[in-house]
């Protein structure tokens, strides 16, 4: 089986790239846009030095490059997208790359199944109750120009890809992962809350679960879904067992990353700060930056629950357990050596 992976050069991409070759699988396809960093990869493929890897230098910009990444290949994993920019390229960098790949598919003797990587930024978290349980049968987001623009752009290609597999039979499993983290990637998401600037970081999760995947779990996720999901439009969000509250990643984060001072402000207050600065936005005329809002608040620090329940029902066993991957991505494990 020929397999090409998408955004390989990426934090994600990379490791999944090393996994894929350690399963087995000996003919890989990696595309990797023109000027990207590409240690990461290179030490993933140094690994395997028996694997049948291609380099296919650039992108998914046009057709006729997407054409040339799919021709041959049986399975794709398609992880690159575009998280930074302004909006208009972050969509165009997710959906017009998503449009090209698809087509391409299409064009095929024998369509390649597609493993896609979306979000849990798809899903309608911000109209769940407190504690509520969010998981594969949870809502898509009905108002996505209202929380942020990534979330829009996953949203809206995940409606693409399952539009494809519905109305051309492309075989299609859809992986939504938590916040991934990793060595050298631990720095907390917005979802724990925003710093450390000045010294100080704003905690606005508080206690509430934060639905991590370290790297190795997520990307092995990816691999071990392709051989056991049917392809069918099937769904699995991507979350470790066990993840810890927003709180205690941001302590020892702060532990491995010392020189700032964290300041808990609870979800009454992030309320009031979004509602001020939303009034703020309107009567300035978007000259105050709209960066928190009542429904982001909503849907980015209301407690909740996490689950990635299906995907272990389908067989799943992450290979590093939470408490083992916490403590490798803060040193902690040397520390007590």
């Amino acid at each position: 089986m020929k397999v090409l992976i998408t955004g390989a050069s990426g934090f994600l991409g990379s490791v999944l790239v090393r996994r894929v070759l350690a399963a087995g699988d000996q003919s890989v396809r990696v595309l990797v846009r023109r000027g990207s960093d590409t240690a990461a990869l290179d030490a993933a493929i140094g690994a395997a030095p028996q694997a049948l890897i291609e380099r296919h230098a650039g992108s998914l910009d046009t057709l006729a490059e997407a054409l040339a990444a799919v021709q041959g290949v049986d399975l794709v994993y398609h992880l690159a997208a575009a998280k930074r920019g302004s909006a208009a390229e972050v969509l165009r960098g997710t959906l017009a790359t998503s449009r090209n790949l698809l087509d391409a598919v299409r064009e095929q003797p024998v369509p390649p199944r597609i493993v896609l990587v979306s979000s849990f930024g798809v899903h309608a978290s911000a109209g769940l109750d407190d504690h509520a349980l969010v998981d594969e049968a949870t809502a898509l987001e009905p108002s996505p120009g209202r929380r942020d623009v990534y979330s829009h752009a996953k949203l809206e290609q995940e409606r693409m890809f399952r539009d494809a597999h519905v109305r051309h039979g492309i075989g299609l499993v859809v992986m939504r992962p938590g916040v991934i983290y990793g060595e050298g990637h631990s720095a907390p998401s917005n979802r724990v809350g925003f710093g450390p600037r000045c010294g100080l970081f704003f905690l606005f999760g508080g206690d509430n679960p934060l639905p991590l995947t370290h790297v190795e779990n997520c990307a092995e996720a990816l691999r071990f879904a392709a051989t056991r999901a049917r392809f069918e439009g099937d769904t699995y969000d991507v979350v470790d067992e066990d993840p810890p509250g927003c709180r205690d990643y941001l302590r020892r984060y702060r532990a491995a990353h010392p020189g700032f001072v964290i300041v808990g402000v609870p979800f009454r207050i992030v309320r009031i700060l979004a509602a001020w600065v939303a009034w703020l936005h309107r009567v300035t005329r978007g000259r105050v930056p709209a960066l928190l809002t009542p429904y982001r608040a909503r849907a980015t620090w209301k407690p909740l629950r996490y689950s990635g329940a299906a995907l272990r029902a389908l067989g799943f066993r992450q290979p590093i357990p939470s408490a083992q991957a916490l403590a490798r991505v803060f040193g902690e494990d040397r520390m007590r050596t």
